[in-house]
């Protein structure tokens, strides 16, 4: 069975292929340059160009790329377990992949989530595959984590919220001055982030998604 996943879920392509699993990478568009995401550019990279004031978009996995992928290995059992659909076109990207090649032993799963938490599944599935649980009870058991999941999001930094147009400038500036933490929590359907509560520190922050 091969596992394929996307960069949402935080791996590199060095990482994937140490663990044993394979790995898509979103591309991401800055300051009128493309990359793929922790292949061309690195997260301490990226992250010094949004703070010059540079506003990134994102695009999933080219189709092209996702289906030389499956070419890859088929015959073959495949899970592929992509970030939250409705916060990326990645899932949709994946299934018409899978849908063009009319394979039944592919498996697309969209985790509803993002970052830390779908790593935790791409982890799971790992350790289930190691175990030769199989790819039937792998999705099941998935998709009870996936069921039960609660994901969180604290932004750091307001004016990026503001460029993006999730804040207000007047907004923006209020909650600099202040310092307010703001805690988001994504939707049970996996589609957006929505306010979940407003802290004065980030420990009170992180006290309150812990109760």
């Amino acid at each position: 069975m091969k596992i394929i996943t996307d960069t949402g879920s935080l791996y590199s392509n060095k990482e994937a292929n140490t663990l044993g699993f394979d790995v898509l990478h979103l591309h991401v568009m800055i300051n009128n340059q493309s990359y793929k995401e922790y292949h061309d550019i690195s997260s301490e990279d990226f992250m010094k160009l949004v703070k010059k004031g540079y506003m990134p978009s994102s695009s999933q996995p080219a189709i092209g790329e996702t289906l030389e992928l499956l070419e890859k290995y088929k015959g073959e059992e495949i899970l592929m377990i992509s970030m939250a659909d409705g916060l990326s076109g990645t899932y949709q990207s994946m299934a018409s992949a899978a849908n063009e090649l009319n394979d039944p032993k592919i498996h697309v799963l969209n985790s509803k989530t993002l970052c830390g938490p779908e790593r935790y599944l791409v982890q799971k599935a790992l350790k289930l595959k190691e175990q030769n649980v199989p790819i039937e009870d792998i999705i099941d058991q998935l998709q009870a984590s996936i069921d039960t999941d609660v994901s969180f999001l604290i932004p750091r930094d307001f004016e990026f919220l503001q460029r993006g147009g999730r804040l207000t400038p007047l907004a923006s500036k209020i909650s600099g001055i202040l310092k307010i933490v703001a805690v988001m929590q994504k939707t049970e359907d996996g589609s957006k982030l929505e306010k979940f509560a407003i802290k004065k520190t980030f420990k009170g922050a992180i006290k309150e998604i812990i109760q």
